[in-house]
Order: structure tokens, then sequence, then C-alpha cells
């Protein structure tokens, strides 16, 4: 078994980084680790992350330099996994998206990196929208459940 890290970058986000931290609390492969690195928020973002300490092994990490590439740079390096699983703190993760992240892995030692799919999306309006909505149109017709990927 590896070590999985979950990274969380989020900013003045802590409403919907606690339904983050939910699933992931509901995984069937936990974490070992969830590092969540707080890029200079003025909401209670620490409380929220901290407050799933009980459930998750927790890494807070305060970053003051705003924006996305310091903060995941911030992130690898507080990071202790041998696979680092990044997820963003407006997503809710399906509850065996870590054993099916880990399945290559174990598989394969060779495996440097492996990507998922948006299956949909939170956030109204937005760029992600846009691309779920290109997404399901592209991938229109496969209906191949993950599990049969990994046989």
């Amino acid at each position: 078994m590896l070590k999985i890290s979950v990274i969380i970058i989020t900013f003045n986000r802590a409403h919907m980084l606690k339904d983050t931290l939910s699933s992931l609390v509901q995984q069937v492969r936990l974490p070992d680790e969830v590092v969540v690195v707080d890029n200079n928020s003025t909401d209670d973002t620490k409380e929220v992350a901290l407050g799933f300490s009980p459930e998750l092994n927790i890494r807070y990490v305060f970053e003051g330099t705003q924006g996305v590439a310091v903060a995941r740079n911030t992130s690898i390096k507080n990071a202790s996994g041998d696979i680092l699983a990044f997820i963003d703190d407006d997503c809710v993760a399906e509850k065996e998206w870590l054993r099916y992240l880990e399945l290559p892995f174990l598989k394969d030692p060779s495996i440097g990196m492996v990507a998922g799919k948006i299956l949909g999306c939170r956030v109204k309006g937005t760029l992600v929208e846009d691309y779920c909505i290109a997404d399901a149109l592209l991938g229109a017709g496969d209906d191949s459940p993950q599990e049969e990927l990994f046989r």
C-alpha cells in the first residue's frame, strides 16, 4: 500500500472546503494525510480544516503569498505521500476516488501520473462548468465503469 497525500489549496471558501473534507472522510480508501494550503484566506478556513483533525490526518499550512502556483509549490513541500492527489476546494470526491487513483500505481510502479474524469459541477456559470459540459459532450457514449479500466 502506498501513502497518499490529498492536497487542497483554498482561498476564502471555507463553506465549500467543509464539503470537500467531508467527502474525504467517506472514502473507501482513506487518505494518509490531507494537506490544506490556506492561500491567505480571511474567512474561517483554518477552523474548518482543523475541525476535521479527529477524522483525518490534517496538515494545515498557511501560505501568505497569493497565487495558485506558489500555493501548489508550498503544498508539495509539505506533503509526505508517495502519491500526491490534488482536489480543488469546490469539489466533492466520489467514495472510491482514492481507491481507483491508487490502483494504477500499485499495478505499474513506472506510472508517474494519473487523472480522472470530472463527473459534475458545483460552480455554475464558470470555466469549470464550461469544461464539464464540453467533457460530457466529447465523452458521450462512454459508459465504461472506471473499474473496467483497471482489470
